[in-house]
């Protein structure tokens, strides 16, 4: 056996030299998913630990009892097997790799050797080969040969492992500026050789189609032509004159559906393509344009694997004095057809869908009409308010910007607010509007241009006047509202329950947020309103005009829960004390006097202080009222005092009677007077009590005094109606009883209970 790369050895088709490229479709993904697994070449996925890899006449795995064992498409399935998780999709690839040609594992193994080798600093020390997995029987001549091999750059690499993909692809021209990098005659690699005589061979035959192509169209002949250039497509899939005179040729025939949509520009779809010589498919190829892709589609719609497979869709881009430019659309669309993902702004575009067989193009294209990519703003909506319009859109990322023009009943409307994405029209009057919003474009040669453009339309509805003033008063109980504003409007008075809306706040009727209800309080005196004892209210304005509304200002109401239990006593002085029942939850009480005409807060006190001192106000003789409420909790509020609750005293009006002792005449006195005066400030009721003097005699020295009227002898009797203020009346008492006894006067009538006696001393109502 030899030890030296160039003898005769190994499997058929095995490598007498070392490989300058891989030659292996998909290489790149294989590169990326070795890369990812962490390996430094394929050999470290092949190979148990502890054993290497022998590459002189084929790859074989040795170490271990059985020594030697060849790795192909057998070992490589038991090695996805046993290995299986991240190395499967690695082991799976390098197996179809083998299948297809058993000679491909060796040339990418090497290949990456090589590689390794020649980029280290030892790759001439065999033991470098060694520390790579190289049998060290072979690392000395792996490291001699690799060391004369051809070193390659980064770009001529880069061709190597590229260049059987493009090959794979049909992409002949690619292959072949490919091929224009790499050494004259393959660097001594006999496969590389060959394959780099085919892709020339085929380059000569795709130019000699295209220039019979070119000479049966001059004389007219385009159905010659058209044939010629889809053989130099078949033979070129990648070549831009072939592809670019299918188009051509086609249209100019009249073949080829032009299908364009609506956004499209509107044009009706052309006639159908006719192709497969036999005219047995009518197509149309329609494009959509959004605003950040194109979709393409065929009509009537080709098989799902027909689209994905059979088809060729590639986009033409015209570039005012350059060529035109191609690209693949690849990317297909959930709905059917492709998607252009991004398409060039401000330019014109054709679509061609190309017919495939085993990926070569199979017949002449289906072609849209042209498309100058300008899209329209996407999303355009708008809302209404008061004399205003609020719209907003989403821009196509190309766009230069945006050219917005409302239009009213009267014509465009100026003034409104453009930003990126919004507009803003206030002070509009109402009725039907148009907001119509073309996108701007730079186009290739430097000018701007505009899109169709997109229309929206929008009515302003009549709004209310909103109410700018809410004013209240409380008076007898009751609450007392004026406004100003709301002219043209129902005028609610409303409490909202989660917190009112700002003031100027459009509403419009919403069932999910419904507008509440007026005010449910009843009617008091003099129209006003009567709050709820113990409740605090915020009061909003809220003006209506059918479904739509305007939030107003508010104000907030309190009326503080009512006292129980009040009573008030004068108490000489020109005081009165006033005793209540303590309301739940109060922190303090306001006593309010009414006297003479005038109101006045008296007095202000905290439980504590009521507690321990009570509660007493000054009061004039007159008559009198007090009402008690619990202090408000809110600053600011307007507070109404609850209905009720006030107690009323009468005058301070005052009987008083003396007995006057009678004129002394000799050793005797004449007959006592009673004298009776009445004390009353202001007007005299005409209800007052009528007095009455009592006399009781006793058995005894000391005589008991009256308890009642009715407790002795009635001696006089003076009627109410006979008293007046600064008059006094008197009357002699009676001398028909027999001393001693005991007088005593007192207030009979419904009045009595208003009118205060004023007694003299006891002992002056003693007869002895």
């Amino acid at each position: 056996m030899g030890l030296e790369f160039g003898h005769n050895l190994g499997l058929r088709r095995a490598l007498r030299g070392l490989p300058l490229s891989p030659l292996v479709p998909g290489y790149g993904r294989l590169v990326a998913r070795q890369r990812a697994l962490g390996l430094r070449h394929i050999g470290d996925a092949l190979v148990e630990r502890g054993r290497v890899l022998g590459v002189l006449d084929g790859v074989f795995e040795e170490g271990g009892a059985r020594r030697r064992q060849h790795i192909g498409a057998d070992r490589l399935r038991q090695l996805g097997a046993a290995r299986g998780g991240a190395y499967g999709p690695l082991l799976a690839q390098l197996e179809a790799v083998q299948l297809q040609d058993p000679a491909a594992l060796r040339r990418i193994l090497l290949y990456q050797l090589v590689e390794l080798l020649q980029a280290h600093p030892q790759g001439a020390d065999p033991a470098t080969a060694v520390a790579l997995g190289v049998c060290p029987q072979e690392a000395g001549p792996l490291v001699r040969v690799a060391a004369a091999h051809l070193r390659l750059d980064a770009e001529q690499r880069r061709a190597m492992e590229e260049l059987a993909d493009a090959w794979a692809d049909g992409k002949v021209r690619r292959a072949a500026g490919l091929a224009a990098l790499l050494p004259a005659g393959g660097g001594g690699d006999a496969l590389l050789r060959r394959r780099l005589a085919e892709i020339a061979e085929r380059v000569k035959e795709a130019d000699d189609a295209l220039d019979a192509a070119r000479e049966a169209e001059k004389a007219g002949d385009a159905r010659a032509a058209e044939d010629c250039m889809l053989r130099a497509a078949r033979l070129a899939s990648d070549c831009p004159r072939a592809l670019l005179g299918l188009v051509r040729l086609h249209r100019a025939g009249g073949g080829a559906g032009v299908g364009a949509g609506p956004a499209a520009g509107g044009e009706k779809p052309g006639p159908a393509a006719v192709y497969d010589e036999g005219a047995r498919h009518r197509e149309v190829l329609t494009v959509l344009p959004a605003p950040e892709a194109v979709t393409v589609a065929l009509s009537p719609a080709p098989p799902a694997a027909d689209v994905a497979n059979g088809r060729r869709v590639v986009r033409l881009t015209r570039v005012p004095g350059g060529p035109t430019g191609i690209t693949e659309i690849t990317d297909l669309s959930p709905a059917g057809g492709w998607v252009d993902p991004s398409p060039p702004f401000g330019q014109e575009v054709r679509y061609a869908a190309l017919p495939l067989r085993d990926g070569r193009i199979d017949g002449p294209p289906v072609v849209s009409d042209v498309l100058l990519v300008a899209p329209d703003v996407s999303g355009l909506r708008s809302t209404t308010g008061r004399g205003r319009i609020e719209a907003t859109w989403t821009e196509p990322s190309g766009a230069l910007g945006v050219r917005a023009q409302l239009v009213g009943p009267a014509g465009p409307v100026g003034g409104a607010e453009v930003r990126t994405g919004a507009l803003t029209a206030t002070g509009l009057g109402v009725g039907a509007y148009v907001l119509r919003v073309r996108c701007r474009y730079r186009s290739p040669d430097g000018a701007v241009i505009e899109s169709a453009g997109a229309e929206h339309p929008v009515t302003v509805d009549p709004w209310p006047t909103p109410v700018d003033r809410l004013d209240a008063t409380a008076a007898h109980g009751a609450v007392r509202f004026s406004w100003s504003g709301g002219d043209d409007a129902d005028v609610r008075l409303v409490a909202w329950p989660a917190g009112p809306p700002e003031p100027g706040a459009e509403l419009t009727d919403d069932p999910a947020r419904p507008w509440p209800a007026p005010l449910p309080w009843a009617a008091g005196s003099g129209g006003g309103l009567v709050p709820p004892p113990g409740s605090v209210t915020r009061v909003s304005a809220l003006a209506v005009l059918g479904p739509r509304a305007v939030a107003g200002p508010g104000l907030v109401v309190e009326c503080p829960p009512a006292v129980a239990g009040a009573r008030v006593e004068r108490v000489g002085g020109g005081r009165a004390r006033v005793t209540f029942d303590w309301p739940a939850e109060a922190g303090e009480v306001a006593a309010t006097v009414e006297q003479d005409g005038a109101s006045t807060v008296h007095r202000v006190v905290a439980r504590s202080t009521y507690v321990r001192e009570g509660l007493y106000v000054d009061v004039a003789p007159s008559a009198f009222s007090v009402t008690l409420s619990a202090a408000p909790r809110t600053p600011d509020a307007v507070v109404v005092p609850p209905p009720g609750g006030a107690v009323r005293v009468p005058a301070d009006i005052a009987v008083s009677y003396r007995i006057v002792p009678g004129a002394r005449r000799a050793l005797r006195r004449g007959p006592s007077l009673l004298r009776v005066t009445l004390s009353c400030p202001g007007e005299v009721p005409a209800d007052l009590p009528e007095f009455v003097l009592v006399a009781r005699s006793g058995n005894g020295r000391d005589p008991v005094r009256p308890r009642t009227p009715t407790d002795g002898t009635t001696l006089l009797r003076v009627g109410g109606s006979t008293l007046t203020p600064g008059s006094p009346v008197e009357l002699p008492v009676p001398s028909g009883l027999r001393p001693p006894y005991a007088l005593r006067g007192f207030l009979l009538g419904e009045g009595a209970a208003d009118v205060r006696l004023d007694e003299p001393s006891p002992t002056t109502l003693v007869v002895r």
